[in-house]
């Protein structure tokens, strides 16, 4: 029977397990290394002492290796190619391993996990988000502002659409009375007979008797029409509704002793007219009507009459400037009376007037000249939204003072209201102090209008 003794190594050189008959050549058939003579084993008995450390003999253990079919043969190196090799190169870039190799020869590959790299970006995405989300609710609040601020406009439109329809179906009802009742008043020949037809007669009638003393009385030529232009209803209070009517009066065209038409005829004319409830019945304002005023307002403004005197006066306003006097902003106005041609109106000389800005009959000035016939609102006075450019109507009590040296002054006492209707019949101010105002630019924009407008 052959002998089939093997003998074991762990090359040195690489650590290879190999194993070689007695009497064959020691080289490693890995890495080629060449092993020297062979040094006797002994195995361990019970019986045998423990080698010296002093002797020349090493003893080794190999009892408990396993036998040599179950070893595992040197792996025979490989020769590659360049490409192989760059091959295998970029594997392992995209793969990072570790071989391991244990003491019996078997090799373990144990995989590098890829170590996750933080992002830089992570702020910037953190920041953006919160940003877009912000943005996001801005968006949302503006739009939701958006729809309760449309809400609220379409609210505000549909109030004045059905104040517009009740207004017209109170005038459509009322116009013919109020114009019956006109045409009644204009037939009479005498201011007594034409009382009856006067709301409040019995305080109006003395006022009409002095009035037309001094002043003709509204006469309509024969054969001329009497039409309605345009209406409005003022809601003053819950039961004194006032009519605001503007009629416009035409004439039949004038001929000759020939039956020819003549070369001048009469031009149209229009006429303010505001009916009020008087009992049951709608009735004129007659002190609107002629624009009345106790006195004569060109005696008056002369200033012709010594000492202190004082009037009520339905007029025209008009600021011209603004300035600082003693350090408080005042304002020059003038006051012009109503005329039927525009053209004699402006003919006027009137005196100038200061108003402290900041005093009651200043704030009330401003809050009238400052109206905005763009921001009328149904229920509203609408005639003063005809006036002149620069021009609002007033009711007002001027006075003339003595000053320093006998000089005489026209003051305003107290501006009473923005219309010419009858007493009980003022619009509520605010009589708020008005937000300061650079008094110099204030006065070059009123020089401006004033040199458009002309004086």
């Amino acid at each position: 029977m052959a002998d089939t003794s093997q003998e074991a190594f762990h090359c040195p050189s690489c650590g290879v397990l190999a194993s070689f008959a007695p009497d064959a050549e020691r080289v490693c058939s890995n890495c080629g290394y060449e092993l020297g003579k062979p040094v006797a084993i002994t195995p361990r008995m019970a019986s045998h002492g423990v080698a010296s450390s002093k002797g020349g003999m090493v003893q080794r253990n190999v009892g408990t290796r396993r036998n040599a079919g179950e070893r595992i043969a040197a792996a025979v190196p490989a020769v590659t190619t360049m490409d192989e090799a760059r091959a295998e190169r970029k594997t392992d870039s995209r793969l990072s391993t570790d071989e391991v190799v244990s003491d019996d020869g078997q090799r373990k590959v144990l995989r590098r996990h890829k170590k996750r790299k933080r992002s830089s970006s992570w702020p910037l995405v953190h920041l953006g988000g919160w940003s877009i989300l912000l943005m996001l609710v801005v968006i949302f609040v503006k739009f939701r502002k958006a729809d309760e601020r449309s809400g609220l406009d379409g609210k505000e439109s549909e109030r004045r659409v059905m104040m517009q329809e009740e207004m017209e179906e109170f005038l459509a009802i009322r116009l013919p009375l109020v114009h019956a009742t006109l045409l009644q008043y204009l037939n009479e020949s005498d201011w007594a007979a034409r009382a009856q037809f006067v709301c409040n007669s019995a305080e109006v009638a003395p006022k009409m008797s002095r009035y037309y003393t001094r002043n003709r009385m509204w006469k309509m030529p024969a054969g001329s029409s009497l039409n309605v232009v345009k209406a409005n209803v003022v809601r003053h209070s819950g039961d004194r509704p006032v009519m605001e009517v503007l009629f416009r009066v035409n004439s039949d065209p004038v001929k000759d002793e020939e039956g020819n038409l003549l070369a001048e005829q009469p031009a149209p004319y229009s006429r303010e007219v505001t009916f009020m409830l008087d009992g049951q019945q709608w009735k004129i304002d007659w002190e609107a009507l002629v624009q009345y005023s106790p006195g004569s307002w060109s005696r008056f403004q002369s200033g012709s009459e010594e000492g202190d005197l004082s009037g009520e006066f339905r007029l025209f306003v008009r600021r011209t400037t603004v300035r600082l006097q003693s350090g408080r902003p005042v304002w020059t106005v003038k006051f012009y009376q109503p005329r039927e041609d525009l053209s004699e109106m402006w003919q006027q000389s009137p005196l100038p007037v200061v108003v402290d800005r900041d005093s009651e009959s200043g704030r009330r000035l401003s809050e009238i000249l400052e109206r905005d016939s763009r921001q009328w609102e149904p229920g509203e006075s609408s005639l003063w939204r005809d006036d002149p450019e620069d021009l609002r109507r007033v009711r007002v009590r001027l006075s003339w003072k003595t000053g320093e040296g006998n000089q005489r002054i026209l003051k305003v006492d107290k501006v009473l209201a923005g219309n010419w209707l009858m007493s009980g019949y003022e619009e509520p101010f605010s009589d708020q102090v008005p937000v300061e105002k650079d008094v110099g630019a204030e006065s070059k924009e009123t020089l401006e209008r004033s040199a458009e407008g002309g004086s």
